[in-house]
């Protein structure tokens, strides 16, 4: 039986298309991507930034409307211009991220088994497949949630990192640690849902370098590079926000920066954060199962778990080896530190398992690695391969076997990307109101929506109603002379309360259906929840 295979045709021009090919196949296949983020902010966010909305309107989304807009910008480009009729085709260049991911991925398995000196076969293979068909990375596929992208960024910096951990470091350690830099800051610029992965690879790097001289300068140079980056893709809209409210990453971490638009708290979604010492220990052991443990999508991972018993026995392996300095460990203890630092700062500032994705599709190779560690003093050398790789597929068959994947909110596809209809005619100078979420992705399909004000009455505009936005808020309401108009929902309740306190004689009336193919589900589900806009009327 041939145990090795040929990674110079593994890795080649063919696969990259064949697996792009999988990745734009499979997102077609999911349907119209009609997630609740698509709806409360992607598509709304990226037409402010293309018609400079930021000081005209006032908190349309919510919290969410302050986040840097430049990765949404293409996805409504392209939904609104080229592909405007094309929306099976728009789904499949969303999916080509994915198929880059997985693309990647097999690269740094190859690349894991070279530094590692050992041959490529099934179970590195089997180890990708692990990654890659994860739950939150194969649910992802496709949308606009942005995570796979990052992830590909995040995991390209492991790959070109990876050749520092060989016996002796390459000549052109500090470039690849520059370009390595570059990609990790780039993508918590982009979506700072990926800051995590920055610090967590500075660390594996230093540690698997041994703490030297050299790992400290290399890690260092890592640090400041990615900063850098960070700056240039967060940096001008950091400005933008401070400028406005004197916080720039409003309204997060206000509890530091003491802008007086909202209160002084940390503003991050503490909902899906461990609830009990057990969980903050073993929170991947409650995912094995179906549930519900991050929100309301129903999901099983056992990858987590897996990736969990992998990393202690791994790092106790590596102490009771520690004579092994060759460069097998040193790549291992790379992999190992990054997945460990990466994880416990998700845990602790986040918690929310769709921003895991690169850490989710190293899951594999973790669990490759520690296999193969376990069988390194143990039966004859001709039983070891067939051991690795009779495990793998074990794992592998348990793992996916098991998986529940999540469904982020699919539509069936229509004759044009976003078929969106307001509803109702809403004249230049107009202000709507957007009561409640998830609403703003209707504004850019207005006829005329770039002169007609958007202002948000939502669970933000609530609890800073002591504060500078409930202050404007109110004003601009107030004081408005045109035709005022509202969208909501029959669940938006609580903020058409607000709406009462801040109009105690408003009424609304002459309420239009608004029709949106966004709002059903490749099953029929009306998920529209009464979805109207009305003229509000004050006495």
């Amino acid at each position: 039986m041939r145990r090795s295979i040929d990674t110079r045709k593994l890795g080649g021009s063919w696969t990259l298309i064949l697996l792009l090919l999988v990745g734009a196949l499979y997102a077609a296949h999911k349907g119209q991507d009609a997630a609740w983020d698509l709806k409360n902010y992607h598509l709304y966010n990226a037409w402010a930034f293309l018609h400079g909305r930021l000081s005209i309107d006032l908190a349309p989304v919510g919290l969410q409307g302050f986040f840097n807009p430049l990765l949404d910008v293409p996805y409504f480009w392209l939904g609104v211009g080229p592909l405007h009729h094309w929306p099976r085709l728009l789904a499949a260049v969303q999916g080509l991220w994915y198929g880059a991911l997985a693309f990647v991925l097999l690269r740094v398995s190859v690349r894991l088994a070279e530094v590692r000196g050992r041959s490529y076969g099934v179970p590195d293979l089997l180890a990708v497949v692990i990654g890659i068909t994860g739950t939150m990375a194969a649910s992802q596929a496709g949308t606009c949630t942005n995570e796979v992208p990052l992830a590909l960024l995040v995991v390209l910096g492991f790959y070109v990192l990876l050749p520092l951990c060989a016996r002796d470091l390459p000549g052109h350690a500090t470039r690849r640690v520059v370009v390595a830099g570059l990609l990790c800051g780039l993508a918590a610029g982009l979506k700072p849902t990926a800051v995590v992965f920055t610090p967590a690879m500075a660390v594996a790097l230093w540690l698997a370098l041994g703490a030297r001289t050299t790992a400290w300068r290399l890690s260092l140079i890592f640090t400041i590079v990615a900063f850098a980056a960070f700056l240039v893709a967060y940096g001008w809209w950091g400005l933008e926000l401070y400028k406005l409210t004197g916080d720039p990453v409003f309204p997060m971490f206000n509890q530091i920066f003491h802008s007086s638009w909202v209160p002084a708290t940390a503003g991050t979604d503490r909902q899906f954060m461990p609830r009990g010492l057990l969980q903050w220990l073993f929170y991947p052991f409650y995912w094995i199962h179906k549930n519900h443990w991050q929100g309301g999508n129903t999901f099983a991972d056992a990858r987590y778990a897996a990736a969990m018993i992998a990393a202690a026995i791994l790092c106790a392996l590596l102490l009771l080896q520690r004579s092994l300095q060759d460069q097998g460990s040193r790549s291992e203890r790379f992999l190992l530190t990054f997945m460990v630092t990466g994880y416990v700062l998700w845990l602790l500032l986040y918690s929310i398992l769709r921003y895991a994705v690169s850490l989710e599709v190293m899951t594999g190779l973790l669990i490759m690695v520690t296999v193969q560690r376990l069988t390194v003093h143990s039966l004859s050398t001709s039983q070891k391969p067939r051991l690795v790789l009779w495990s793998m597929v074990a794992i592998a068959l348990l793992l996916i076997g098991s998986s529940r994947y999540p469904d982020w909110g699919h539509a069936p596809f229509a004759d044009v990307t976003f078929d969106v209809h307001p509803g109702t005619t809403v004249a230049p100078g107009s202000m709507v109101l957007v009561i409640g979420q998830p609403n703003s992705y209707l504004i850019p399909f207005f006829n005329a929506a770039q002169e007609i004000k958007f202002v948000g009455i939502t669970w933000l505009t609530s609890e800073a109603q002591q504060y500078r936005l409930g202050e404007l808020t109110r004003a601009r309401v107030i004081n408005h002379r045109g035709p005022l108009y509202a969208i909501l929902r029959d669940v938006n309740g609580e903020d058409v309360a607000q709406l009462s306190r801040i109009l105690p004689l408003e009424h609304l009336v002459q309420c239009h259906r608004i029709a949106s193919a966004m709002e059903q589900t490749k099953r029929g589900t009306d998920l529209s929840d009464g979805l109207r806009i009305c003229n509000v009327i004050r006495y």
